[in-house]
């Protein structure tokens, strides 16, 4: 099969680092760029190939023999950029321990707030020893996005008696589908149709008291109205792994929302021996002329 030049690894160098180790194992003669800018317009013109998660700006506009690009997360947006030529191809890794890993956080979340771990928390910090009225929860939870995480996310909540309710952009009305749920879980991926979706009408549709678990896309959110929502009472909270801006400023007022519980991306991580082996599967696709897996619907954005 013919050589291909160098790969461009669009990853922050503590990811890059475990990722270019693992490659090296199955490949080990592909030789692996870490993007910078100090990189000459010789490379970057004669690239095919990308892995990565995130386009710094006007790069893929540099690159006019790119064929594939790969993404190590999930979620393509980030990759989807205006200066990304049509004919390029894109795929994604699909980690079956990631989407466990992610229904495991929303499970952790979940159980949390129905449970009224939140009570008993504040309780022990002035000491009072006070039983609560709690019996197994039936709660109900509407998940939106049916993809691979979020049925992972439905069939672990359903095993611990959740009422699990899946929604999609074809499935009906949103709003009717929150009137009758007491949490929502967030799995979309972040598209132009989906951008801003969990917004006032959306809290207000929920019941009073109603729950938000985001593990998608801070995209998604309309923080401000999140914040009202809770402030006023009719959401009693909820638990965001991602935000609109990442990392997060000291300043942003989420932080400081009581019943908003602020985690930093951390819900899962696809493991770098699975990234490897996938990439390295589609790279001696492309080098065959067969489709390559998991292949992104570049118009949908997933």
């Amino acid at each position: 099969m013919p050589k291909l030049p160098p790969v461009l690894l669009l990853a922050d160098p503590g990811m890059a680092a475990p990722l270019v180790a693992a490659i090296a194992e199955q490949a080990p003669d592909l030789l692996l760029l870490p993007y910078s800018r100090s990189l000459d317009e010789a490379t970057l013109a004669a690239t095919e190939v990308v892995l990565g998660w995130r386009f710094p700006t006007g790069v893929a506009g540099q690159l006019p023999a790119l064929r594939w690009v790969c993404s190590m997360a999930a979620g393509v947006e980030k990759l989807l950029v205006p200066d990304l030529a049509p004919s390029v191809v894109m795929s994604r890794v699909v980690d079956p321990d990631q989407a466990l890993g992610i229904a495991q956080y929303v499970a952790l979340m979940a159980l949390r707030q129905v449970r009224m771990l939140p009570v008993y928390e504040a309780q022990q910090a002035v000491r009072s020893w006070r039983r609560q009225p709690m019996a197994a929860s039936r709660a109900r939870v509407a998940v939106l996005g049916w993809g691979e995480v979020g049925r992972e996310i439905g069939r672990v909540l359903a095993a611990l008696g959740f009422v699990v309710s899946p929604w999609q952009r074809h499935s009906g009305p949103l709003l009717a589908l929150l009137a009758a749920s007491d949490i929502v879980v967030n799995a979309l991926p972040l598209t132009a149709a989906t951008e801003g979706l969990l917004n006032a009408a959306a809290f207000a549709a929920l019941p009073r008291g109603g729950y938000l678990i985001n593990i998608a896309r801070g995209g998604h959110v309309v923080e401000a109205d999140l914040i009202a929502a809770v402030l006023s009472g009719q959401l009693a909270g909820a638990a965001l792994d991602v935000q609109a801006v990442e990392p997060m400023a000291d300043a942003d007022p989420l932080w400081a929302v009581p019943g908003i519980s602020i985690t930093p991306h951390i819900a899962a991580q696809s493991s770098p021996a699975t990234v490897a082996a996938q990439f390295v599967a589609g790279l001696r696709c492309l080098q065959r002329g067969e489709p390559l897996p998991n292949q992104v619907d570049r118009s949908l954005g997933y």
